[in-house]
């Protein structure tokens, strides 16, 4: 008998195990779409909040119990953000600090989230307004800290997931206002300055953040700002135009765009924009052909287009001049404020109406707006015509603002290439002037005889002076 009870225990147990086997899933559901029901109510906008920072680079603490609510549409996923995600409603968006990184896992994009606000703090980072935890004094002065975990426990609830997140508002440059700021838009028709086109959106070697700088077709700019952690930090910026997409910050009186990933920019995919307005491209010569020894006025309808052959990072010309080389001339476009070309760079501009003059002797399109000039493309490179001293001083004035190359030479004049040096080949000699403020201008001058590659300048009297320092070989 008791063998037979034992028998039909153990039946009994395998039924059990077989009906318990066949109630387990082997595969996981997905998260409900849904989330998590969530009976709060916001009882303020996101705009009133933050309203109530009152104290510009202070901190204001809630005292009332004020409920908002916001959906995620920038987290901390890709890096570019740090313990800090931006919420939306349909008012505006905020910036809530937390104490704890990998926000993502509980608080994604497009997730709905509610915070209870009493006794937490706004306070803003060179105009951006943050809600955050508490503060501590640091060395006197009061520190911001973000939403602890034991805050979040009581103050932070994650509800649904959206099936469409927050879609971004299209906006334009000039559109952009103080109240997108922390939101989510969309700008189209726009592309990367040449100068920052085909460049990593961050250093990713030294983490370093950094700024990127787009632009419409009538060269309105706006900053791209880059965490050196964001994971796309190394990735290349597009070379085209089309949309990009971001959450929009302010940094003083900056406005920044802030974007979750290098996808964001996945619109950038048409020509770009190709023109500076209205007139015929000419040749560089014509223009030059055009100076009546007296200040002039280029006529209307024209347009240049070259390469940039000077180098604004060796910083041996001033941060308005650039000198551009088609193949037939060269000339300097002196801009009305600081550009942003590079050595290599082709740009087209629209010197209908400008000033043609001399400055000590070198010719220049004086005084052009930025907005005049676009950038066609990077990496290009104009072959120096190699000369003798002798050539060069035969010739100077039709080859002035173009590259040359001179071999066999000797420098001498100094110990190091700052200043004024003398540059002599057996054929004859001219002067060579590099500026203090020239990253090179410390360098020694070479013993031994050299290749030199300079651009042919004037300043009151024959010259040539260097792009960088790997202009003299």
């Amino acid at each position: 008998m008791k063998m037979l009870r034992n028998f039909s225990l153990l039946l009994s147990l395998l039924s059990l195990t077989l009906l318990w086997s066949a109630c387990i899933k082997t595969e996981f559901d997905e998260p409900p779409v849904g989330g998590v029901v969530v009976e709060l109510t916001p009882n303020k906008t996101i705009k009133a909040l933050k309203a109530l920072h009152l104290t510009p680079g202070g901190f204001d603490r809630i005292t009332d119990d004020i409920i908002i609510g916001g959906e995620v549409v920038m987290d901390d996923r890709s890096g570019n953000y740090y313990k800090t995600i931006v919420i939306q409603d349909e008012t505006g968006g905020i910036e809530v600090k937390f104490n704890d990184a990998s926000l993502y896992g509980s608080y994604p994009v497009g997730r709905k989230i509610y915070i209870r606000c009493q006794d937490l703090l706004l306070t803003d980072y060179n105009g951006l307004t943050q809600l955050i935890g508490s503060t501590v004094e640091q060395g006197g002065v009061l520190e911001d800290v973000g939403i602890t975990e034991a805050q979040a426990r009581l103050k932070v609830v994650g509800g649904a997931y959206s099936t469409s997140p927050v879609a971004p508002k299209v906006v334009n440059i000039t559109s952009i206002n103080a109240d997108m700021i922390s939101t989510y838009i969309r700008l189209e028709d726009v592309q990367f300055i040449t100068a920052d086109t085909g460049k990593t959106w961050a250093d990713p070697v030294t983490q370093f953040s950094l700024n990127r700088t787009i632009e419409d077709c009538d060269k309105r700019q706006l900053v791209i700002r880059t965490s050196g952690f964001a994971d796309f930090a190394g990735q290349k910026t597009p070379g085209k135009n089309g949309a990009i997409e971001g959450v929009l910050g302010v940094f003083g009186s900056t406005y920044q765009l802030f974007i979750r990933n290098a996808d964001a920019a996945a619109g950038m995919t048409a020509d770009r924009c190709a023109s500076t307005g209205q007139g015929t491209v000419v040749d560089i010569s014509s223009i030059r052909a055009g100076f009546s020894g007296t200040t002039t006025v280029v006529p209307s309808g024209k347009k240049i287009r070259g390469i940039v052959i000077s180098d604004r990072a060796g910083n041996n010309l001033n941060n308005r001049n650039i000198y551009l080389q088609d193949g037939t001339a060269g000339i300097v476009v002196r801009f009305s404020a600081a550009h942003s070309y590079n050595l290599g760079d082709e740009i087209e501009v629209n010197v209908s109406g400008q000033e043609l003059s001399e400055f000590n002797g070198l010719m220049q399109v004086n005084n052009v707006p930025l907005a005049n000039s676009l950038g066609l493309a990077a990496g290009k490179s104009v072959t120096p015509r190699v000369v003798t001293v002798a050539q060069l001083n035969a010739n100077f004035n039709a080859w002035e603002s173009t590259l040359v190359q001179i071999e066999n030479a000797s420098i001498t004049g100094g110990t190091t290439l700052s200043g004024s040096r003398t540059v002599n080949d057996g054929s004859g000699s001219i002067t060579m002037f590099t500026q203090t403020t020239a990253t090179f201008s410390g360098n020694p001058v070479p013993a031994n005889a050299v290749k030199v590659t300079a651009i042919v300048s004037d300043f009151n009297g024959k010259q040539i002076i260097l792009r960088n320092a790997s202009d003299i070989q």
